[in-house]
């Protein structure tokens, strides 16, 4: 317990005694005492010190308040005064002085030395500090011991809860509660934006400590532990878990990653007409490929989430329940199998997600604002057109990539495929190889258009949408004939290719059409 004036005058051999005092008062903890009878001690005072005095600063009685003032502005939250060395008791003013600042003032009788007193305090906090280090030590052995158990992790939680008095949590990666009391919506709220800012970060909010577990690059959940404020000690305690948390989920990450590798392999066998045995190899896992008609949704996630949002896709095909191998009192775990309707796998850079049509709606939002990218999705899918239908949803992906560009606040990032311009062939060819292709073929007349302001990236468009016919193409650009043969003439020289020749004018259109440009 903190040293506070309650716990001094528990020692009787010291012989203190209150002039005034509050509850508040009473129990306000001291971090030291001090002795000193100089004018004005407070610049060699700290917040939470008391100080002991014999009053032989003060020259009369006006002298009292505004020392005691300056003692106040500086957090001393008790003045004890030497009786019988200078004065006969207490001041009357010194005892007004204290009730106006709301600091407690005892006597501090002739017998008793002001050492005496302060030695008291230094026994008093070197047998507090002993007694945080013992706390600290005998929590993290009992941790330690529960994390021995077959439901470790689970285990683990329900004696740290113990230890530190207040509700704990695990939450995880897709920001539900994994293990434990669901804590208050704000401190919830405050872990899933935690988690989705994808940095490690320790905050209390609503009385709930929360720090986050896992590299910055794929975090693997918050822990929360509620109470009241927790000293060095706790902190300590809270910290261990923290690591010891972070090196269970990890080797369960590592286990994820595994399965990823199948799930990759998984995806080629449907897309490849093995659909039994898909079904049979993800029964024995626990999970289960969904009914026809199939909804495809293909999710370019941004530089670096790709791995969150298998981790995320992953808890929710495995349930929480049995991510975490056990609950503790309070927790809903959800029944096992509830997301056996999805299957997901990674496709290079991208993750494909298969379910139905009503799942799709429902996972797709978050997944997209969770990995921070755009998604693309097509619908009553058979399981023969699996394969175009994940091109389509890629497609569709690239397409919504190019209309949010850098804005990380577009409210859209979700297209439906059934929505695209159906450009044949080569819209289909335009992957985003050909198109960082075709943006490194035009980049030419880019730089001369944000220099010139000459518009031939538009003008090309127009001139071979009109099949190369000058005056066509100007009357749709707003501008005379002339001005688009010499647009054309000017492009062909930046190019390096003669567009009067049909190759030259397919291979141009080809890249304005993967370029999102025609």
């Amino acid at each position: 317990m903190p040293i506070t004036l309650t716990s001094m005058l528990e020692r009787r051999e010291l012989g203190l005694s209150t002039v005034w005092v509050d509850d508040e008062a009473a129990a306000r903890p001291w971090s030291w005492v001090h002795s000193s009878d100089l004018a004005d001690p407070s610049p060699f005072l700290s917040r939470g010190d008391a100080l002991l005095t014999t009053g032989t600063q003060w020259r009369d009685d006006a002298d009292i308040a505004p020392w005691v003032e300056r003692l106040a502005a500086v957090g001393v939250p008790a003045i004890g005064f030497g009786t019988e060395v200078f004065r006969d008791g207490t001041p009357d003013a010194l005892t007004a002085a204290c009730r106006a600042h709301a600091i407690a003032l005892f006597e501090v009788p002739y017998r008793t030395p002001f050492i005496a007193v302060i030695r008291t305090v230094a026994d008093l906090d070197a047998s507090e500090r002993f007694a945080r280090v013992r706390f600290t030590l005998d929590a993290q052995r009992a941790i330690a011991l529960a994390a021995l158990r077959p439901d470790g992790l689970a285990a683990a939680l329900t004696e740290l809860e113990r230890r530190v008095g207040g509700p704990v949590a695990l939450i995880g990666s897709d920001g539900r509660v994994a293990v434990g009391h669901r804590p208050g919506r704000v401190a919830l709220d405050t872990a899933r934006r935690m988690l989705a800012d994808g940095r490690r970060a320790a905050v209390v909010i609503d009385g709930v400590t929360l720090q986050t577990i896992g590299r910055p690059d794929a975090l693997r959940g918050v822990l929360a532990v509620g109470g009241a404020g927790h000293d060095d000690a706790t902190r300590a305690v809270v910290t261990s878990v923290v690591a010891m948390v972070g090196l269970a989920l990890e080797q369960e990450r590592r286990l994820a990653r595994t399965l990823d590798d199948l799930r990759a392999e998984l995806l080629s066998a449907l897309v490849r007409g093995e659909r039994e045995l898909v079904a049979t190899t993800l029964r024995a896992l626990g999970g289960g490929i969904p009914d026809e008609p199939l909804a495809v949704a293909v999710i370019d996630p941004a530089s670096g989430r790709r791995e969150a949002l298998l981790d995320l896709l992953g808890a929710r095909a495995r349930g929480e329940a049995s991510v975490t191998g056990g609950e503790l009192p309070g927790s809903r775990g959800r029944e096992r199998g509830s997301e056996r309707s999805v299957f997901h796998a990674r496709d290079g850079a991208r993750v494909v997600v298969l379910a139905d049509s009503e799942r799709i709606d429902e996972l797709l939002p978050e997944l997209v604002e969770q990995s921070r990218g755009t998604a693309g999705v097509v619908r009553r899918v058979r399981w023969e057109r699996l394969e175009q239908a994940i091109d389509d949803a890629a497609r569709a992906a690239d397409r919504m990539a190019e209309r949010v560009g850098a804005d990380a606040a577009a409210p859209d990032r979700i297209l439906d495929a059934a929505a695209l311009r159906d450009d044949g062939m080569l819209t289909r060819l335009a992957g985003a190889d050909a198109r960082r292709t075709a943006e490194v073929m035009l980049a030419p007349l880019d730089s001369h258009d944000a220099d010139s302001g000459d518009a031939l990236v538009a003008t090309l468009a127009a001139w071979l949408g009109a099949d190369a016919v000058a005056e066509q193409a100007a009357a749709v650009l707003g501008v005379h004939r002339h001005t688009v043969r010499a647009r054309v003439r000017r492009a062909e020289q930046l190019l390096g290719r003669d567009l009067g020749a049909f190759p030259a004018r397919a291979e141009l259109w080809a890249a304005l059409v993967a370029a999102g440009r025609a």
